[in-house]
């Protein structure tokens, strides 16, 4: 009788091994990461970083980490809008929708490149089109799922502070605090030194000078996830340039704006790259290069510097000035330039830019 019972265990096995073939096919589609949904809130004007951030947020899009759902100026540079449309451009995404800063509040800053990459890269931006920022972003949350967008924060927090104070409207029914709290999965935000910035001097530079009532007003009222990201010494650590500056700025938008802010303002050979921090903690996440400080809160004065403190504890506000391991450092700035040197998917460019030396195969 023993064989008979090792024939039916073997017909009894088929439909099983079968089914259990299809389950693990399902949990793998299942823990499948989907893009995440960003909007990209920038000045584009005064520091260059900038410009390598907004490059390397469109490689995260080519490699299906991102989806950009829309980009805002914060500052008042009128070449802020048309040189990220010849960005968006270069990486085959011209139809991605821009909005301009329309606030008061917003500063007017100049540009070592901004002018040059918009009158040099080929684009179809009209301003005089262009939605306001505040009614872009209400328009585009109002069109995602609950909880389902990623806001990143290159520059002036002036729109924000907008959207948080905006009325309901044709987008949706909501207030701005509401539509934010429906929509919005977590903000990251760059700005500005941890644990402290301590300069003493009442100029306007950074991203939380510049206009900080809208920074105050931000930090307090925002009703989901806030990470900071830090600049200073720590974004020095892994300052990029080199590889960028090395591709031919004829072709590559990213180059040209490297070597236009080295240029005018005297500096280099690399910057630091404090947006890129934002950018790829925002995608991929603290592991395993960021450290995380989750107890406390982000105290703001009234010209914008900051200090973090232990207590009262905000749930919603943590921040990331400082690697797990710093000797990586140069390693993460090698992934930063892999990325800002990637060549476009949708529109490859003929000869595309070998791999940093030491930089992962990937990026």
């Amino acid at each position: 009788m023993q064989p008979t019972y090792v024939v039916i265990f073997k017909f009894l096995s088929i439909p099983l091994l079968f089914l259990l073939a299809m389950t693990s096919a399902l949990h793998a589609q299942s823990t499948v990461k989907a893009p995440v949904r960003v909007i990209f809130d920038t000045d584009m004007d005064s520091d260059v970083d900038d410009v390598a951030a907004l490059c390397q947020l469109h490689a995260l899009a080519d490699l299906g980490e991102a989806e950009i759902l829309g980009v805002v100026t914060s500052g008042r540079n009128e070449w802020s809008g048309p040189c990220c449309a010849a960005i968006n451009t270069f990486y085959g995404r011209p139809e991605i929708p821009i909005g301009l800063v329309s606030s008061p509040r917003a500063i007017l800053q100049k540009s070592l490149y901004a002018e040059e990459l918009a009158k040099e890269f080929p684009h179809k931006f009209d301003a005089s089109k262009a939605p306001k920022a505040v009614d872009l972003y209400r328009k585009i949350l109002a069109s995602q799922p609950d909880g389902s967008v990623v806001i990143i924060t290159v520059g002036d927090l002036t729109n924000l502070a907008g959207l948080l104070d905006s009325k309901p409207d044709a987008a949706s029914p909501l207030d701005g605090r509401a539509l934010v709290a429906a929509k919005v999965k977590e903000y990251f935000c760059m700005g500005s030194r941890y644990p402290a910035e301590t300069d003493p001097g009442t100029n306007r530079w950074g991203n939380f000078r510049t206009d900080p009532e809208s920074v105050r007003e931000v930090v307090a009222g925002w009703p989901t996830m806030i990470t900071f990201t830090g600049g200073g010494k720590f974004a020095d650590s892994m300052a990029i340039g080199g590889k960028i500056t090395q591709l031919d700025p004829k072709v590559w938008p990213v180059s040209r704006g490297f070597q236009l802010y080295f240029e005018r303002s005297k500096s280099g050979p690399t910057r630091h790259s404090a947006d890129l921090i934002t950018v790829l903690v925002a995608v991929r996440g603290f592991e395993p290069y960021f450290k995380i400080v989750d107890k406390g809160h982000n105290e703001i004065d009234e010209i914008g510097r900051n200090a973090w403190k232990d207590e009262p504890d905000a749930p919603n506000q943590r921040y990331t000035s400082e690697l797990v391991d710093p000797s990586r450092a140069r390693e993460i700035a090698a992934i930063f330039e892999a990325q800002a040197t990637a060549n476009p998917k949708l529109r490859p460019v003929a000869t595309p830019a070998p791999a940093p030396a030491g930089a992962p195969a990937s990026p």
